[in-house]
């Protein structure tokens, strides 16, 4: 009996697909705003059952994403679908792989967050093809939750179902980019102060929380919470980080021999690829 490599199954290829037909002329923004239509209206319902129609319904997980053992898979044909959310829905950084673990996922937190004002923003919706046997359509949108404004993606996927072409979603990103009532410090909402010189002092005090609580407490001050940390002070949030170690950065400065940054340049290729 064949073993499926876990990471195999991310990869959802046409012959994995039931091998769809991609004609030349295929009318890929109607297939992508006919998609959108029905995965907004779901989610602004809070529609669980209505979201899953949308997504690949596979049960198939590596175990990569989860505290469970890597699964052996033995059929060659067998496709995963994924949801990253990074704190739009959860308040943290997570992937949900397969079916059940998303739909889990969205039975907790889809009615909890309000997600509503899902737009779709303008693209040529072309489909992209990597490979011979490798195609989507990527589809980008933003949205507002209770307490947000943020932006996701979409990549979708054409399946064989009863001889027809069905278009579903591979893979779902969702992402906070921000809260309502603190906008961005930047352009008329900097501050003017004559302060220079005083930054030292000012920023002594604010860290001391002498007179004040946090808002927001960060658990952990390796990249992902210095990552937080970066932007709620960028929206004017008061926040302290509390870390175990003796340095900001130790959890890999003592694990790794060197540190490279996830600039712009990487993030592009990264989105692009995967």
């Amino acid at each position: 009996m064949a073993t499926l490599h876990p990471g195999e199954a991310s990869l959802p290829t046409l012959s994995k697909l039931g091998n769809p037909t991609l004609d030349a002329d295929l009318d890929t923004a109607a297939i992508a705003k006919e998609w959108f239509a029905s995965f907004s209206k779901a989610a602004e319902a809070a529609d669980v059952a209505g979201v899953l129609r949308l997504l690949i319904d596979s049960e198939f997980t590596s175990g990569a994403f989860s505290d469970g053992p890597t699964i052996d898979n033995p059929n060659p044909d067998a496709l995963s679908v994924y949801w990253r959310d990074l704190l739009a829905l959860t308040w943290d950084l997570r992937t949900f792989e397969g079916a059940s673990s998303i739909a889990k996922f969205l039975e907790d937190r889809l009615a909890s967050s309000k997600l509503s004002n899902l737009s779709l923003e303008p693209s040529e919706f072309a489909v992209e093809r990597w490979f011979p046997q490798l195609a989507w359509i990527t589809l980008i949108f933003t949205f507002d939750t209770e307490v947000g404004h943020g932006r996701g993606l979409a990549r979708l996927v054409p399946m064989v179902s009863q001889d027809a072409i069905v278009w579903k979603a591979h893979s779902v990103f969702t992402n906070l980019e921000g809260l309502k009532g603190h906008p961005e410090l930047i352009g008329p909402h900097r501050s003017y102060k004559p302060n220079h010189g005083k930054w030292e002092a000012e920023r002594q005090k604010e860290i001391t929380f002498e007179d004040r609580d946090p808002v927001v407490l960060i658990i952990g001050g390796g990249h992902s919470g210095l990552d937080v940390a970066a932007r709620l002070r960028a929206l004017g949030v008061s926040h302290l980080v509390v870390e175990q170690k003796p340095r900001i950065g130790d959890n890999w400065r003592t694990r790794y021999e060197a540190l490279c940054l996830h600039d712009p340049v990487c993030e592009y290729f990264f989105n692009r690829c995967f």
